[in-house]
């Protein structure tokens, strides 16, 4: 997971990435990658996504409630 820190660390310093979608796309593509490669079987890479958007939901309710 190093390897994907670093890469999203270069990825927002290169001006030339254009949208943000395309920089999300890569940033995507590039977990997928390290995933399969350290042996995470399909549904082990749906839960990780599940448990990421999990974790985004309870940051934007906790965000919410501080208001």
């Amino acid at each position: 997971m190093h390897t994907l820190l670093n890469t999203i660390k270069n990825m927002n310093q290169s001006s030339n990435l254009g949208t943000s979608a395309n920089m999300n796309k890569l940033i995507a593509e590039s977990i997928f990658k390290d995933l399969k490669s350290h042996g995470f079987a399909d549904k082990d890479i749906v839960a990780v996504s599940s448990e990421i958007l999990n974790k985004l939901t309870d940051d934007l309710r906790n965000r919410l409630e501080k208001k």
